[in-house]
């Protein structure tokens, strides 16, 4: 690069004075990790073939801080988190075992936002839609044993990321693979005192491809150091996501739960980072940003009741009580509300 005479103690000046300043991570960019699989789901395997299911949720969590990915809660941090989304199942059977298709179109959004050190901003919207499939390895309700493998498939088809705003509940253009394992074991079988007693436990891991332009942070002329600062790549290791539930459920449909769940890993970090100085033919590299973790544990209470014989309300409450990297929800609830369409038997 030649400069012209004259401009190299400025451009010197100004590397000092940046090296001086300190970059907050600026932008959440969303993490399409695990899934919303509740206790007792993996019994659906008994379902008739030919059942079409279609569900409504509607959730809403506060998030009480802010936690950067080393860990540091950012003071006077909070967020309300709203979520909804509608799921579609039809049960079929291939090779003699059930096999579940299933498709999901989500939307969410974020208010009252605080981030110390960001614009605030939230991109909310349509989600990434998912399409996923089981397959019952063991689907026994004789001897109350289930066993499925599940994948979901996340497609970044959602909400255009916005990478100058603060908060993106869309990921930065990644696609998303989950593998999911689910087992359901009646505990009934073992001791009388235990009948309508099940153990559920659900483990997946999430594969994330690399993301697009996840930031973007205009330095404005009044600034100390005007410029624009870009990242052009978002990195993201595996996640890996463990539930497990004890549930009671004296009769179809009608059950109570209690479960702790466990995720770690999938640390977002933009990559190939640089600083461009207003004014100046300066373009100065970036260290990685690290910007958030799927990293917490929670607890979880659910249950649902049977409104009809084909319709059923279900609800789960949760709380963090511990996060790295992310929003830390204090208090959160989901309602789901399932229809069931069964195939009509045929009259003789």
């Amino acid at each position: 690069m030649r400069f012209k005479r004259g401009s190299k103690a400025a451009l010197m000046g100004a590397a000092a004075v940046f090296s001086l300043i300190h970059w907050d991570a600026p932008a959440i960019a969303a993490s399409d990790n695990s899934t919303d699989t509740y206790a007792g789901d993996y019994t659906g395997g008994s379902l008739p073939t030919g059942t079409f299911i279609a569900l409504q949720y509607l959730g809403y969590s506060r998030a009480n801080a802010f936690v950067d990915p080393t860990g540091h809660e950012l003071p006077n941090s909070h967020a309300n988190i709203f979520e909804e989304f509608t799921r579609f199942v039809y049960i079929s059977q291939i090779g003699g075992h059930p096999f579940a298709i299933e498709a999901e179109i989500p939307a969410a959004t974020l208010t009252d936002v605080n981030i110390p050190g960001t614009n605030s901003l939230v991109a909310g919207g349509f989600t990434d839609p998912v399409v996923h499939f089981t397959y019952f390895f063991i689907s026994d309700a004789k001897v109350q044993r289930w066993l499925g493998f599940s994948n979901y498939f996340y497609l970044p088809f959602g909400r255009p990321f916005d990478n100058q705003r603060a908060v993106n509940v869309s990921t930065a253009r990644q696609f998303t693979d989950v593998p999911q394992i689910g087992y359901t074991e009646g505990l009934g079988k073992y001791s009388p005192a235990l009948n309508g007693v099940f153990f559920d436990l659900v483990a997946n891991a999430s594969f994330h491809t690399d993301g697009n332009s996840p930031l973007v942070v205009v330095n404005p002329a009044s600034s100390p150091l005007p410029g624009v600062l870009t990242f052009d790549t978002l990195t993201q290791s595996v996640s890996y996501d463990v539930r497990a539930f004890l549930r009671y459920e004296p009769k179809t449909f009608l059950f109570a739960a209690l479960g702790i769940e466990k995720s770690w890993g999938g640390e977002q970090i933009a990559t190939n980072g640089r600083f461009a100085v207003t004014g100046l033919p300066l373009v100065v590299p970036q260290a990685n940003l690290p910007l958030s973790r799927d990293d917490f544990l929670r607890g979880h209470f659910q249950f649902q009741v049977p409104l009809a014989p084909d319709f059923a309300l279900a609800a789960d409450v949760f709380h963090d009580f511990d996060r790295v990297g992310g929003f830390k929800n204090d208090i959160g609830v989901e309602f789901r509300l399932t229809k069931f369409f069964f195939p009509q038997v045929a009259s003789r």
